[in-house]
C-alpha cells in the first residue's frame, strides 16, 4: 500500500509533463485542436509551441459555398465535414480554421496600382504566405485575384497600410500554379513559362524567367499547371485533359487523361527528367493550388497517386 501510494504521488506530481509529451506526440493538427478541447489541464498542454507546425497535413477540401455565414471543409483523414462560422465576410482578413486566429488585412480598394472597382467583379483565387506567421513577423502574404478583364497580383507585409500591386508593373500573361520555394515566389503562366521572383523593398520588382516548356504543349485550354514542393524538391505537375471529354451528370466537368511530373531545377533554370514514381508520397491538386504529404503517416492516404478534385 504505501508504494502504491508514493507512485500515485509520483504521477500526480509529473501528471503535467506527461500529457505534455504525449500533446507534442500529436502530428494532425485536428487531433491536437481536439486533444486540447478535452479538459483544462489538456487545453493548457495544447500549445502552439507543443505542436510540430512543419508535419505534413492532409488538406481539407474547402466545399462550394452556399451563401449563408458559413463555410464547410471537407476532411479525408477524418472523412467528415467541418463547419466554420464566418462573422464578417465584408471585412478582409486571414483566417487559421483551427485555431480561429486572426490577422486584419487592408482594404483591397486601398492597394496600390490597382484600378477602381477590379475587385468588385472579380473573386480571390488563391494566397500564399512566405513563413507562418506564428513563427516570425517578417512574412510576406501574396494574393492573386480574377477579375475585370486581368490576373492581378498583389503583396502585403505587416506594417503596411496597402496592398501593392505587381502584376500590372510586368504586363503580359496571366498566371496558374504558383508557390513559396527557398526564399522565393515561383508561378507558371497560361503560355507555358515558369518564372521566379522575390518581393524585396522597394518595388518594382524584378522576376526571371526559369523554363520556357516546349512549343508543342496541348493548348492552355487542356492543361492545367502547378507547382509543389516534395522532400525539398520543387516539382512542376502538368494536369491534360480533353475539351470535349465532359463527364456526364456534372456540370462543366472534365475527365482527366493524365498527369505528367518534372523536377524543377531552379538553379540551371531546366526541368529533369519526367518523374514516373513519387514513392511513398502522394499530391493533392486543387483549383489553385497542390500540396504533398507522405503516406506513411495517414493510413487514408494511397502512395504514388495523385488525388485531384473535378473542379
Amino acid at each position: 500500500m504505501p508504494s502504491e501510494t508514493k507512485l500515485f504521488e509520483t504521477y500526480g506530481k509529473n501528471s503535467n509533463d506527461l500529457i505534455v509529451l504525449i500533446a507534442k506526440r500529436v502530428k494532425v493538427i485536428e487531433d491536437f485542436i481536439a486533444f486540447g478541447n478535452v479538459c483544462k489541464s489538456w487545453r493548457v498542454a495544447a500549445t502552439k509551441e507543443n505542436f510540430d507546425v512543419f508535419a505534413l497535413q492532409v488538406p481539407l477540401l474547402l466545399l462550394a459555398d452556399k451563401n449563408d455565414d458559413y463555410r464547410e471543409f471537407y476532411s479525408l483523414s477524418k472523412q467528415k465535414v467541418l463547419r466554420m462560422y464566418l462573422e464578417d465576410k465584408s471585412v478582409l482578413h486571414l483566417l487559421h480554421p483551427f485555431s480561429l486566429a486572426q490577422i486584419p488585412l487592408p482594404d483591397l480598394f486601398a492597394s496600390q496600382g490597382r484600378r477602381e472597382g477590379l475587385f468588385r467583379r472579380g473573386c480571390m483565387d488563391d494566397a500564399i504566405l512566405s513563413v507562418r506567421p506564428s513563427l516570425t513577423s517578417d512574412y510576406v502574404l501574396l494574393i492573386f485575384y480574377w477579375g475585370g478583364g486581368g490576373n492581378p497580383l498583389s503583396f502585403w507585409r505587416p506594417g503596411n497600410l496597402n496592398w501593392t500591386n505587381i502584376i500590372e508593373q510586368w504586363g503580359g500573361d496571366a498566371f496558374t500554379g504558383i508557390n513559396y520555394y527557398k526564399g522565393q515566389f515561383y508561378y507558371v503562366s497560361w503560355s507555358a513559362e515558369v518564372w521566379a521572383f522575390d518581393v524585396p523593398e522597394p518595388v518594382p520588382i524584378e522576376r526571371c524567367l526559369l523554363v520556357q516548356l516546349e512549343a508543342d504543349m496541348p493548348c492552355h485550354n487542356s492543361r492545367l499547371f502547378y507547382l509543389v514542393e516534395l522532400f525539398g524538391a520543387l516539382l512542376l505537375v502538368i494536369q491534360l485533359f480533353g475539351d470535349n471529354d465532359v463527364i456526364v451528370g456534372r456540370k462543366g466537368g472534365y475527365k482527366s487523361l493524365k498527369f505528367k511530373v518534372f523536377e524543377l531545377d531552379v538553379i540551371k533554370g531546366e526541368l529533369k527528367e519526367e518523374i514516373k514514381n513519387l514513392g511513398e508520397s502522394a499530391i493533392f491538386v486543387g483549383h489553385n493550388r497542390a500540396s504533398s504529404v507522405d503516406t506513411s503517416m495517414f493510413t487514408v492516404v494511397k502512395f504514388n497517386h495523385i488525388y485531384f478534385v473535378d473542379d
